[in-house]
C-alpha cells in the first residue's frame, strides 16, 4: 500500500507541474467553455492510458531502445507542439468564433489533448521509469491494473478541478478581459515546448 501511495503522490505532482497538458486545457477552457475543458482533459487522460498500457506490456522499453523510432516520436511531438502554438498565437489576434458544431468541437478538443500527450516522449520515459519499478515487484494483474489506472484517474481528476475553477463566474470575468493575451502566451509556451522537445 505504501508503494502505491508513493506512486500516486509522484503522479499527482507530475500532473500539477505546468506544461503542455495544462496549457491546452487552460486555452480550450478559456476559449470554449467548461465542456471543451472536460473533453480536452478526457483526451489527455486517454493518452495516459495508452502510455500506461504500452509501458506495462514492455513496448515503451522497446521504443526507448530504438533510437530511430524514439527520434521519430520526438520529432512528431515537437512538430505538433509547434503547430498548435502557431495556431493559438494566430487565433489570439482574431475575435472568438463559434462556427464549429458541438460534435466537431468536441472531436477537435479531444484530439488536441490526445495528440499533445501521446507524442510527448518525456511522458513515455516517465511511465517507462515508473512502471519498470512496478514490474520488478512481480505484482498480479489486479495490482498492475490499479497502477495503470492510477495516473489516468489522477490526471483526469486534477484537470477537471482546474476546469471547474477556471469556469467559476468570478474567475471567468477576470480571465475574459485578458483572453487574447493568455491565448497568445499559451501559443508561445507551446512553441517553446515544441523547440525544447525537438532539441531533446
Amino acid at each position: 500500500m505504501f508503494e502505491w501511495l508513493l506512486f500516486a503522490g509522484i503522479t499527482l505532482l507530475g500532473a500539477m507541474i505546468p506544461g503542455a497538458n495544462m496549457a491546452i486545457v487552460l486555452r480550450n477552457t478559456l476559449g470554449r467553455g467548461r465542456r471543451a475543458g472536460f473533453v480536452t482533459a478526457a483526451g489527455l487522460a486517454t493518452a495516459l492510458l495508452i502510455h500506461a498500457s504500452l509501458s506495462l506490456v514492455g513496448i515503451a522499453t522497446l521504443i526507448s531502445q530504438s533510437p530511430g523510432l524514439y527520434a521519430g516520436i520526438r520529432w512528431l511531438g515537437s512538430a505538433y507542439l509547434l503547430y498548435m502554438g502557431v495556431v493559438y498565437l494566430l487565433s489570439s489576434r482574431k475575435p472568438q468564433g463559434g462556427d464549429s458544431s458541438p460534435a466537431t468541437a468536441d472531436q477537435n478538443n479531444f484530439l488536441a489533448g490526445l495528440m499533445i500527450s501521446l507524442f510527448n516522449p518525456k511522458v513515455l520515459l516517465f511511465f517507462m521509469a515508473m512502471f519498470s519499478q512496478v514490474l520488478q515487484q512481480a505484482h498480479g494483474w489486479s495490482a498492475l491494473l490499479l497502477y495503470g489506472l492510477t495516473p489516468v484517474s489522477i490526471e483526469l481528476a486534477w484537470l477537471s478541478l482546474v476546469v471547474l475553477l477556471l469556469t467559476r463566474p468570478a474567475v471567468q470575468q477576470v480571465l475574459a478581459r485578458a483572453r487574447a493575451r493568455i491565448e497568445g502566451a499559451i501559443g508561445v509556451t507551446l512553441m517553446a515546448l515544441g523547440i525544447k522537445v525537438g532539441l531533446g
